[in-house]
């Protein structure tokens, strides 16, 4: 399994394997410590984050958030210049092939499994167990990870003695 883990002090993500028992940030030196669950370990369910030893997962498509965004504004700044200069069918052209290129991306997309806390990232070819982003859930664990990291638990830098 390949996990994408993200430094709480700086935001980087970098990617670890179940082998590695701490992870270094390379921008900021924070170390982050690695806790493996058997199952996690061995790629057959994402059942406890290794980073912030929390359960709570949903799953979404493995999908760049940035180029997708650019594609989108790409394809919509192209398309409202061709609207300007009276090009209407070319505008909406562009837009339906664009929508069905995104159709056809979407349905061959994989997907990744992330935990609601720390936003660690999972891929491999486990069992997906893990229900549909929920909002609430979102909001509500996001919270309670962010004041666990300001009370202090979680991350350490290079110079802190561990715990």
């Amino acid at each position: 399994m390949r996990v994408k883990v993200r430094c709480p002090a700086c935001g980087l993500a970098q990617g670890v394997g179940p082998a590695t028992p701490e992870a270094t940030c390379p921008r900021c030196g924070a170390i982050l410590p690695l806790a493996w669950s058997a199952a996690v370990g061995e790629d057959r369910e994402v059942d406890a984050c290794p980073v912030c030893e929390g359960r709570e997962f949903y799953v979404r498509k493995d999908l760049n958030r940035a180029v997708g965004l650019a594609a989108v504004v790409v394809v919509g700044l192209a398309s409202v210049g061709l609207l300007w200069a009276g090009r209407e069918a070319l505008a909406y052209g562009i837009l339906g092939a664009f929508a069905l290129v995104d159709l056809v991306a979407y349905a061959l997309l994989k997907l990744v499994t992330v935990c609601y806390r720390c936003q660690a990232e999972f891929r491999g070819a486990y069992r997906r167990t893990a229900p549909p982003f929920d909002l609430h859930t979102a909001e509500r664990l996001e919270l309670e990870y962010s004041r666990r990291l300001e009370a202090g638990r979680g991350v350490r830098s290079r110079s802190s003695p561990p715990h």
